[in-house]
């Protein structure tokens, strides 16, 4: 292991004795007390040193290996720390590819700070480059998702819609106006491609149902047209249902577009997801849930 601090973490002394780790209430942690050599050696921790090579710059600022090792526990416990190393294979590949990897690490760290185990972050980073999401529905909102999920890093984004770009799809992030006039799905495609940080090699068209498909991880519903935009017809989604498939689905609602998100599990009635997650009385405050749904089943945040 190559112990860490992780980045997203600013690094702070509240008084002659105390560090705080993060800047928000919700991230925020404090180690005390901190002698002036552990405070120094706290600037060792950058991922450029392993456990044995930490040992012998302990060792030159008079402190033991003892007081190290709980030092490094201690920070990890906390999950202060990531590994520099870990994350496995595919992290090794992804961390080879430099280029790739600067294009991604405002997510790396963003990461860092759902996870406390060291090389976490990053394996679940190299985890998006094997996924397949589907958007359906190329408009001034499904456009853009798609240019968000691929420049994210997610490794396949496919995009499904009909007919051609009109003046009124054009948006910023999503297709642009030199598109106006182009198939819908193919203009959106290439927004996705140019948002990516590095071109993965082309899947062959092939159906979902071929043996060995891996299918997809997660499926966006963006219609752009007709009450479909309102409240989205849940017998398009009686198929992914059944697969246990999550769904995503932006729902416009009075002027402003909510993001509602659900996970669905094998054989549920669509229709009663459906009833539970579009809203239909006034706009929900803050904590509100759909009546009868479960716990963490259905969030309400806005749209980018």
């Amino acid at each position: 292991m190559h112990p860490m601090v992780k980045p997203a973490l600013r690094r702070g002394w509240r008084d002659l004795n105390t560090v705080q780790f993060g800047m928000t209430p919700a991230h925020a942690l404090t180690l005390g007390p901190v002698d002036t050599a552990t405070g120094s050696f706290l600037d060792l921790l950058n991922g450029t040193r392993g456990r044995e090579l930490l040992r012998e710059e302990a060792r030159r600022m008079d402190l033991s290996e003892g007081h190290i090792d709980r030092l490094v526990r201690r920070l990890s416990r906390a999950g202060l720390l990531d590994d520099s190393r870990g994350g496995g294979p595919a992290a090794a590949a992804l961390r080879e590819r430099t280029e790739v990897l600067d294009r991604l690490r405002p997510d790396l760290a963003s990461l860092s700070l759902t996870t406390s185990e060291p090389g976490d972050p990053l394996r679940r980073l190299a985890a998006r480059r094997s996924m397949r999401v589907q958007v359906r529905g190329a408009g001034r909102v499904g456009a853009a998702l798609a240019a968000l999920l691929s420049g994210a890093g997610v490794g396949e984004v496919d995009v499904r819609d009909v007919g051609r770009v009109e003046p009124w799809d054009v948006a910023p992030g999503g297709l642009p106006a030199e598109a106006v006039g182009d198939r819908r799905d193919e203009a959106a495609r290439r927004v996705a491609r140019r948002a990516a940080p590095d071109r993965p090699p082309r899947r062959a068209d092939r159906s979902p149902l071929d043996e060995g498909d891996p299918g997809f991880s997660l499926v966006v519903l963006a219609p752009r047209d007709d009450v479909a935009v309102h409240a989205p017809d849940p017998a398009s989604a009686e198929t992914l249902l059944s697969s246990g498939t999550l769904i995503s689905t932006p729902v416009s609602w009075r002027g402003p577009v909510w993001w509602a998100r659900w996970s669905c599990r094998a054989r549920r009635d669509a229709r009663a997801v459906s009833r539970r997650t579009v809203p239909t009385g006034t706009r929900p405050g803050r904590g509100w849930s759909p009546s009868g749904a479960p716990a963490g089943s259905a969030g309400w945040v806005p749209a980018i």
